[in-house]
């Protein structure tokens, strides 16, 4: 097992990305991408993504696999005034009342975020919360795929893990990505990962036909939720207003980028995956987009670790 080496895999939809991130010297890193086409009974696809994990030689390379929308959820909780070895088991008591399942059930990992720059504003942190049978689902499916999982990770942190890797980090940068079924948006500055949004509107909904006016709406909503996230952002922290919005690969979305501008007035630009790596395959955007989560998953050892988990 390489030790510069990690997969991802993340489910979009109908399919599963799977990406292999080798890291070379120089700071240069090597990507290898699959497309897996998937099934909800989870009783076919890990046999198809075995063969793809033969083809891609990752039988012994550590695997970060991604949990789906409907399998977690990401509350904004006020951190409360505790010594640090305690913090977990008050969050874990605050979120008693957030979640739609029993306490006990929760599997919580806590990311701290910056401090607020307004006086006398409160610490905040991101709990991200599943179920212990979600975490046990994931380690059997990903044993019949022949995936040495060792990591389960979330949609917002594989973005993070992406968004690092863009120049505009080093200033702050707004990060979009859709899915098949809702949209993602993060904001980062060096590295550290600053808001995350969920937008329902995904590529299903923004590729469906429509007349003109329903389409405009929809691009206006995305707008929308954009800038909110970056009023926030700008006067919550202490940093510079954001000027470029990155958006992820996809070539059913060519549309959005300067409609986007237009509404906001910013720049906004799909990113480039041969920016960022040495590709290791012609693959189209929309395969690319379609493992971009397996991407930043793969690319987890780059990113600086804020987490802690509890059970």
């Amino acid at each position: 097992m390489a030790k510069n080496t990690r997969a991802g895999i993340a489910f979009d939809g109908s399919s599963a990305g799977l990406a292999r991130v080798r890291r070379l010297g120089g700071g240069r890193r090597s990507l290898a991408i699959r497309v897996v086409e998937t099934d909800e009974s989870d009783q076919v696809w890990p046999d198809r993504a075995a063969s793809c994990v033969a083809d891609m030689a990752l039988q012994q390379t550590p695997v970060s696999t991604v949990l789906s929308r409907q399998a977690y959820q990401l509350q904004l909780v006020e951190k409360p005034n505790v010594p640090a070895e305690e913090l977990l088991a008050a969050v874990r008591w605050r979120l008693k009342d957030l979640i739609d399942f029993p306490l006990d059930e929760a599997v919580v990992e806590l990311l701290e975020m910056p401090r607020n720059a307004n006086a006398g504003s409160a610490s905040m942190a991101y709990a991200v919360v599943t179920r212990h049978s979600e975490v046990m689902r994931q380690i059997d499916v990903m044993q019949r795929a022949d995936l040495k999982m060792d990591v389960i990770d979330i949609p917002e942190l594989c973005m993070r893990n992406i968004a690092i890797l863009l120049p505009e980090d080093a200033y702050g940068v707004a990060f979009l990505h859709f899915t098949e079924e809702c949209g993602y948006l993060t904001i980062t500055r060096k590295g550290v990962l600053y808001l995350t949004r969920r937008l329902k509107t995904g590529r299903r909904e923004l590729t469906a036909p429509a007349d003109d006016f329903t389409s405009q709406e929809r691009i206006a909503g995305i707008a929308l939720e954009v800038q909110r996230s970056l009023d926030y952002y700008e006067s919550h922290f202490d940093c510079q207003p954001i000027t470029e919005i990155a958006l992820g690969p996809g070539t059913d979305l060519d549309a959005l980028p300067a409609a986007l501008k237009q509404h906001l007035g910013l720049s906004v630009n799909e990113i480039k995956l041969a920016d960022l790596f040495n590709l290791e395959d012609d693959w189209s955007t929309d395969q690319q987009g379609n493992c971009l989560l397996a991407i930043g998953a793969a690319l987890r050892s780059d990113a600086p670790t804020r987490a802690a988990v509890s059970r």
